[in-house]
């Protein structure tokens, strides 16, 4: 009888032995299971957090690149109405002679644009009632500030009927390296548009003109 007891009381400490194992396992599954579900959702919550995110990027580049090319457009618009100036804004380099009162002073020289309108004729005698004479190109580097100009403009130059060449009013042959002449409309004097280059007019048509006096 007493080894019956032995082996039950033997029996019931392995019995609950077991219980306690299989306790301690369950409590491990369980530990094991929420972490991995709290990981999972950690790991949703971000991928949902970073959407956002990258949308917020996407946003703020395309911003970037869009002000990048308003300011391009604008830069681009203000040196166009600078070039675009009928009137070249009066330059002084240094002192040059006795230039007339608001009169363009560049490097020896005196230039009056006159916003008036008069036929080639009448805008030579208006230059040489002012002890100067119309407009003459003699050098691209003296006067490079020029080819900013960008309305039309006469200038002493007209073209000789008998071999068709064009000269100035000094009596000068236009040189190749000086000024280019595009035919533009029928005849024999010149307006001056830009870039070194002038445009055959009808002598009796209203333009602006330039008065030009050289100092030395």
């Amino acid at each position: 009888m007493g080894l019956i007891r032995g082996r039950r009381a033997h029996h019931s400490l392995e019995m609950n032995e077991f219980r306690n194992y299989n306790l301690e396992l369950t409590k491990h599954d369980t530990r094991t299971q929420w972490q991995r579900r709290r990981s999972t959702l950690i790991t949703s919550k971000c991928g949902e957090n970073s959407s956002p995110f990258f949308l917020c990027r996407s946003i703020a580049v395309a911003m970037g690149i869009r002000f990048l090319i308003m300011v391009t457009i604008l830069s681009a618009l203000f040196i166009n109405s600078l070039f675009n100036q009928e009137v070249p804004i009066p330059l002084k380099e240094s002192y040059c002679g006795p230039c007339p009162e608001n009169w363009i002073c560049y490097r020896n020289n005196c230039y009056q644009f006159f916003s008036e309108s008069k036929n080639w004729y009448d805008s030579q005698a208006s230059c040489m009632s002012q002890n100067s004479s119309l407009l003459k190109i003699y050098s691209r580097v003296d006067q490079d500030f020029l080819k900013l100009v960008k309305s039309y403009h006469w200038m002493g130059l007209v073209q000789i009927p008998t071999n068709g060449s064009w000269q100035w009013e000094d009596g000068t042959i236009l040189s190749p390296n000086e000024l280019t002449v595009i035919e533009m409309q029928k005849g024999t004097c010149a307006v001056y548009g830009s870039s070194f280059k002038g445009y055959t007019e009808n002598c009796s048509a209203p333009n602006t003109y330039i008065c030009m006096r050289r100092i030395v």
